[in-house]
């Protein structure tokens, strides 16, 4: 039996869709999937860009409506038959608003309306979503990573909501991927030294506004083929949108490139498989995922979905844990650095220094922990910064007793001041993920 893949997109406001998911949404539609657009709001609170439309500035009710007529031009532009609004006939999210902050990223509004999407309680957001997944059965769901493209707090809200409703839907979706955008892709689509930007008279970027990567990037979906339906729809998203040749811009004016790929980590659900992601990033976002044996739903009331938990920034707790621990290695480490055994080979006196071997072994081991434990290179770097002061301190005969501890005349001494910083710095440039989880 052929089944027919149903992949569910979940985007915060009209034109999210087509800027970072058009692409992927044309090709799917032309291979014949069927694909569903929820967008949790009419973006009311968005500044216009037609000079002709500025009235509607502030006129929520009236930007809705133009907002609801844009995003309904654009869904025929990439082909989707099936778009709704969260929240049906029945609940009405509306636009969080935004600022921007010191750093160039979105941050949340200084007043939102009461009926922002918010304001409203996670759980509800995350029912209304789980509706709509229990409706639609979908074999995938795309939305937004854990830091929202750029940090608009409903783009937030969103990725949270959609994480939480597939625990609470019944049906249980395939794979929940997150939109996520590699670092070095960002600055190039910012970078107005492009073929043919300056024609567009679009500003250039001060600062690069997406927010780096929060997951493992696996999915790479080349969209080029079908740009020309992508660039639609974002001219259809005129109140927001500005496109000139092969670039566009927000209401900022900041030009930036269509992307002719698009990238994509999951959150949940079945993986790329290890022999494809050996030769790279897979090319497609349903790359093996078993499309017959998910419409068959077999046991999956003994079978939640499983889950990748984004990382948490570390807390208090973390560097009390790693203080502690930087006070033990710098002090264990400190008293048993010096320790040698002399070996006679022949004439020749051989030194052993496995006291410094067991220093920098410890020191590594700890420092290894924190990394893997918290996920995190801070709670390490400060845990390698406590040993090397203290080991400092510990070198300076005049500011405490037993100036034998560290001889800064000694090689093994020399190693071990500047060992666990050397560490930290190579651990650093190590890329941790925790395993898997199960909710």
């Amino acid at each position: 039996m052929t089944v027919t893949p149903r992949v569910l997109l979940v985007h915060a406001h009209p034109d999210d869709e087509t800027i970072t998911t058009g692409g992927t949404i044309t090709e799917l539609v032309s291979e014949g999937a069927e694909v569903m657009v929820l967008t949790a709001t009419r973006g009311e609170g968005g500044e216009v860009i037609p000079a002709e439309l500025k009235q509607l500035e502030g006129d929520r009710a009236g930007l809705a409506r133009v907002r609801e007529q844009e995003i309904a031009e654009a869904m025929r532009a990439l082909g989707v038959r099936m778009h709704t609004f969260l929240g049906g006939t029945t609940r009405t999210f509306e636009d969080s608003g935004m600022e921007w902050g010191p750093d160039g990223h979105a941050r949340p509004a200084s007043s939102m309306s009461d009926n922002a999407l918010c304001a409203a309680d996670i759980t509800t957001v995350a029912r209304h979503i789980a509706a709509v997944i229990d409706a639609f059965e979908p074999h995938a769901i795309i939305t937004y990573a854990a830091n929202g493209g750029y940090g608009h707090p409903d783009h937030v809200r969103v990725h949270e909501a959609t994480t939480a409703a597939i625990d609470f839907a019944e049906w249980r979706t395939g794979r929940l991927l997150y939109v996520d955008t590699p670092t070095e892709v960002a600055r190039h689509s910012f970078d107005p030294h492009q073929a043919g930007f300056a024609d567009t008279g679009f500003a250039p970027a001060e600062t690069i506004p997406a927010k780096p990567p929060v997951g493992q990037i696996v999915i790479d979906q080349d969209v080029s083929a079908v740009l020309p339906a992508k660039r639609a729809a974002l001219e259809a998203h005129r109140t927001q949108v500005s496109v000139a040749g092969g670039f566009f811009a927000l209401s900022n004016g900041v030009g930036q490139k269509i992307g002719d790929r698009e990238y994509f980590s999951i959150g949940a659900g079945t993986p790329i498989p290890s022999e494809i992601l050996n030769s790279g990033p897979a090319p497609h976002v349903l790359t093996g995922l078993d499309i017959a044996a998910l419409e068959a739903q077999e046991n999956t009331a003994a079978q939640p979905l499983r889950r990748r938990r984004e990382p948490r920034k570390p807390g208090i707790f973390a560097y009390l844990h790693s203080a502690v621990l930087g006070l033990l290695i710098a002090f264990l480490g400190t008293m048993q650095h010096l320790n040698v055994t002399v070996v006679n080979l022949g004439e020749t006196p051989i030194i052993l220094p496995w006291g410094l071997v067991l220093a920098l072994a410890l020191a590594a081991a700890g420092l290894w922990h924190l990394k893997t434990m918290y996920r995190s290179s801070a709670p390490m770097l400060v845990a390698a910064v406590i040993i090397a002061v203290l080991s400092f301190v510990f070198g300076q005969p005049k500011w405490l007793p037993g100036a034998d501890m560290i001889v800064t005349g000694l090689l093994r001494s020399v190693v071990w001041l500047l060992g666990p910083m050397v560490l930290a710095a190579v651990f650093s440039f190590i890329n941790v993920r925790g395993h898997d989880r199960t909710r």
